[in-house]
């Protein structure tokens, strides 16, 4: 799981551009397009496809946009809730989220967070989308 590819292909579909998406994620239009052709070779299907305007999702791609937008705006979320206890010395965090964000990213990050703010605790609340939204 990469949540920069997916905010990649999450910001393409948004603006039906890669390089508007290079330009607000601060990549180049290249790194998009990589990014992009990555996942579609990891998953096995083609996500975009080239219209005269610009972009536009593929059959496949409109499938899967709706998830990968949650889990960006999801990380977006976490992100700032981890900024906001900076200067926080003991707490609890708790995070709706999916099973597969919980097991493949969210270990890492906590275990990094809990090295600089080991009297935080984290509760994860597990479930789809209709019971964590």
């Amino acid at each position: 799981m990469n949540i920069q590819k997916y905010m990649a292909f999450v910001k393409a579909a948004e603006y039906g551009s890669f390089t508007k998406a290079a330009e607000i994620l601060n990549y180049t239009q290249s790194g998009i397009s990589r990014m992009i052709q990555d996942l579609e070779t990891e998953w096995g299907v083609s996500l975009f496809e080239s219209e005269r305007t610009g972009i536009s999702l593929t059959s496949d791609g409109l499938k899967l946009f709706p998830q990968l937008k949650r889990i960006c705006n999801e990380h977006e979320m976490l992100v700032r809730q981890l900024e906001d206890l900076h200067d926080m010395q003991s707490g609890m965090i708790r995070i709706g989220t999916f099973s597969s964000v919980a097991t493949h990213w969210l270990p890492n990050m906590i275990k990094s967070f809990k090295k600089d703010y080991p009297n935080i605790d984290f509760e994860l609340l597990l479930g789809d989308y209709t019971e964590i939204e």
